[in-house]
């Protein structure tokens, strides 16, 4: 082990696993390919692995983090004996350290893998989920929200689990487009189009918005595709919002494009420690989101935006209203936002703080090792 090598010592060479989207980016592909970024800054060896070849490993490639398709990555449920000795290969040949899963298929062939070189796993756990009992895995758990955390340690005290909020990259603020009126400030919604994300509670509120400000009311501009799409655009037209709400479909990177005078809507119905909060705060974005995952912590009061009930339309729309008027009034501050992001979430702290986990983990292991841990 290397940390036995060298006392204190992050690992060598760290391998992230994760599963891919097709036509969009996942928040866990974002998670890590943000960490690898970060870690590689802080002079770390660093390679992702992913299931398949798309936006993603493009993103990898842009940002020059080393990144390897293996497509039994997608494989769900307990892999067989033929595909763990054929990640184990991969993990041997780039001499892997350690071995740190974002999603759930990828984490069971890359913890099993990883138990076979006796190695540390760690597997991030964005809803409480834990692998079957009866695998026989060996790994540590990764949670990135206080509520996450606390729900797995009544659930499951004997585990080995730490609490780490995630960070982001600090996207630059577009000065020469900021004004201090509300008129500049349009709406930004970006996320995948499915249920949960609460896009169909974002154009209810649009109408009542509508209703409230008349030619004055804002743009929703929506970045995302996913299954909901047709609906959503069909719903859209329904309620006569074609002139206010605009689907520009999934693209890389908006809020690095998109005027950072825009307000962030994230009206989801169900969220861990959602990254597009964070992205937004490094901007000085004011921020609308519902009371979910983290958000609260996030955003711990009016100084940064406003926190609402999910599924609440009128609650949506008066909370964005009411933001304006601060930005109007000259009440609304975007670098107290952006010194909260750099204080609490940026990506230097987060890496900070995965290095602090990654050394007691390779210590833990140092001093209980466990060769035969993952064999069938």
């Amino acid at each position: 082990n290397s940390y036995s090598k060298e006392k204190g010592r992050a690992p060598v060479m760290i391998v992230h696993v994760v599963n891919s989207a097709d036509r969009s980016t996942l928040g866990v592909e974002r998670q890590a390919s943000y960490l690898a970024i970060a870690q590689k800054a802080r002079g770390r060896d660093v390679m992702i692995a992913v299931d398949r070849k798309g936006i993603f490993t493009e993103a990898c490639e842009g940002y020059e983090i080393p990144v390897t398709v293996y497509n039994d990555l997608a494989v769900p449920g307990r892999p067989e004996e033929g595909r763990i000795i054929g990640f184990l290969g991969l993990l041997k040949s780039v001499g892997a350290d350690l071995v740190h899963c974002h999603s759930l298929p990828a984490a069971a062939l890359g913890i099993a893998a990883g138990n076979r070189m006796n190695i540390p796993c760690l597997f991030d756990n964005g809803g409480g989920v834990i692998l079957p009992k009866g695998t026989g895995l060996s790994y540590v758990i990764m949670c990135h929200t206080q509520s996450v955390y606390e729900s797995l340690k009544k659930k499951a005290p004997e585990v080995e689990a730490y609490n780490v909020p995630m960070g982001t990259k600090a996207w630059p603020r577009m000065e020469a487009q900021e004004t201090d009126s509300a008129a500049s400030a349009n709406l930004t919604f970006v996320g995948n189009l499915e249920h949960r994300k609460g896009v169909d509670v974002a154009l209810l509120a649009m109408v009542e918005l509508r209703r409230k400000l008349g030619t004055d009311c804002p743009i929703l501009n929506i970045y995302g595709d996913g299954d909901q799409k047709e609906y959503l655009t069909e719903m859209a037209t329904v309620l006569e919002l074609n002139r206010i709400v605009r689907f520009h479909g999934f693209e890389l990177d908006v809020l690095e494009h998109c005027p950072s005078t825009d307000i962030l809507v994230m009206p989801s119905r169900r969220e861990t420690g959602p990254l597009v909060v964070p992205e937004a705060m490094s901007r000085g974005m004011p921020i609308v989101a519902t009371a979910v995952g983290d958000v609260t912590n996030m955003l711990p009061d009016r100084r940064y935006g406003r926190v609402i009930p999910p599924n609440s339309v009128a609650a949506l729309a008066e909370a964005i209203n009411s933001l304006l008027a601060d930005i109007t009034a000259r009440q609304f501050d975007p670098d107290l936002v952006i010194e909260r992001h750099g204080s609490l979430y940026s990506l230097e702290k987060w890496a900070e703080r995965m290095d602090a986990v990654y050394n007691q983990v390779l210590l833990n292991k140092s001093l209980n090792p466990t060769p035969s841990a993952g064999r069938p």
